[in-house]
């Protein structure tokens, strides 16, 4: 009965976070009943299983955010605008623990695996007919630019209306080594242990019915194919955006992936060093430059250090409550206003994630935000360290990747806490306490007792 109403409260969480996204994603009068449907599986847990969720080892930190958003609002100049980012959060925090609620056995692992995919995949076309393309930064891509129909409009403040090439290349830096390491999970033919194998054990209950159609659309060479295509096209995309901060992001999250799965990575790693300096040497470093970056890379360069520069000085200003959240291109403005950009220019963030959340919630926000992050790795380690699961390791290799992408990204250009695409991180980090609770925290104590009554068995050397 406990495992029938555990599995009804999963597919109810699931079910309210479907229903609940799109009225926090985009506020109206009904987000209020949005959030009182995310509350709902919450309070039945509570009741069935005497706590509202399980515990996580980023709990601590998760809880130092939310106390400090109420105070980012508190202390906000108009309110109106810090509410979309604030419904973004909690929008974020119950996506993470709807996957580590849910994810407690493989099959939910690998299915929020496959909505992950699917959401890189959703980016990826919203982005391909809504984005406004740059012409040239270091590839000639305008001819594909030129063939890319627009089919959305007035969809952002930025530019003709459109979605920023570098925001979607921040997005999909987080989804790429996820959609790369579910192809390589699932190309492993041990019984069992396979994405596929484990998906299929959710489709037993169909195979006596009418759905027969269940069992070849779980076959490893249909999930494969469907996988290789959907990281094809997230991979195509993010290099259409050219976005230099996530290039970078992304090299550095690959090389980890990378290691993670063999260390004579490492040797090809020095190898391409070695050839990298031999052409700077022989080109000269001027002239590297003038082939990768074009001319205005410089003037980008001075724009990044003068916002930087005002955000400091604003987490200087406002150091224990932040400016509020969605506050810094209005304070920012006003107080420090950009030479460079002119008087009419609104910088909308501080082109830094770390910047971003002090300015956002203050320098105990940032804290926090740094304890999650470290939390985050200390669980993606120990589940790489200690998993006998050949594709949960490289499932968490991916996760860990993604956010190290992520975070690369971050440190020249932002996606702020509470933005719309800010919830797939949060089901990152949800899926990583979720792996850890499943591989690591559950097995502890069981092998604790294992050792502990074998000692019992075995005569002490004193007796």
């Amino acid at each position: 009965m406990a495992r029938v109403t555990t599995q009804r409260l999963n597919q109810l969480e699931v079910a309210c976070l479907l229903i609940a996204t799109p009225f926090l994603l985009f506020p109206s009068v009904l987000s209020v009943a949005a959030l009182l449907i995310l509350l709902a599986p919450w309070l039945l847990r509570w009741r069935a299983r005497g706590r509202p969720t399980v515990r996580t080892p980023m709990d601590i930190p998760i809880l130092c955010m939310l106390l400090m958003v109420p105070v980012a609002v508190w202390s906000s100049a108009l309110p109106q605008e810090s509410l979309r980012k604030l419904l973004g959060i909690i929008l974020g925090v119950a996506f993470f623990y709807g996957v580590a609620n849910t994810g407690q056995t493989r099959g939910w692992i690998w299915c929020w695996t496959l909505v992950l995919v699917s959401i890189g995949v959703g980016i990826s076309c919203l982005s391909l007919f809504g984005t406004d393309w740059a012409s040239y930064k270091m590839l000639p891509l305008q001819p594909i630019y030129q063939r890319l129909p627009r089919l959305f409009h007035n969809v952002t403040t930025y530019g003709g209306g459109g979605f920023h090439p570098n925001e979607v290349g921040g997005a999909l830096a987080l989804l790429v080594p996820v959609s790369l390491s579910a192809c390589l999970a699932l190309r492993s033919r041990n019984p069992g242990s396979t994405a596929t194998d484990i998906l299929a054990l959710g489709a037993d209950r169909w195979e006596g019915s009418t759905k027969r159609w269940v069992r070849p659309l779980l076959s490893r060479r249909t999930m494969l194919l469907l996988a290789a295509l959907a990281f094809a096209l997230t991979a195509g995309v993010f290099i259409l955006t050219q976005s230099r901060s996530a290039y970078v992001g992304m090299a550095v999250g690959l090389i980890a992936f990378g290691v993670s799965r063999s260390r004579w990575f490492l040797v090809a790693l020095l190898v391409v060093a070695v050839m990298a300096s031999v052409l700077v040497w022989s080109v000269g470093v001027e002239g590297v430059i003038d082939s990768f970056l074009p001319v205005e890379s410089g003037r980008i360069a001075v724009g990044r250090l003068e916002i930087w520069r005002r955000a400091a000085y604003l987490m200087q200003d406002f150091p224990y409550t932040g400016v509020g959240l969605n506050m810094f291109p209005y304070v920012g403005d006003a107080m420090y206003p950009y030479p460079s950009q002119g008087l009419s220019a609104r910088v909308p963030h501080a082109h830094n994630n770390f910047l971003q959340v002090a300015v956002d919630l203050g320098i105990p926000g940032l804290i926090a935000y740094l304890a999650l992050l470290v939390a985050f790795c200390a669980c993606a380690w120990r589940i790489y360290r200690h998993s006998q699961s050949r594709p949960l390791r490289l499932l968490t290799a991916g996760l860990f990747s993604g956010m190290l992408a992520h975070q690369v990204y971050g440190l020249t250009d932002a996606i702020t806490l509470g933005a719309k695409p800010g919830f797939v991180l949060w089901i990152i980090l949800g899926m990583v306490a979720a792996v850890y609770h499943l591989e690591v925290d559950q097995r502890g104590p069981l092998i604790t007792a294992k050792t502990e009554k074998t000692s019992r068995l075995v005569p002490s050397s004193h007796a």
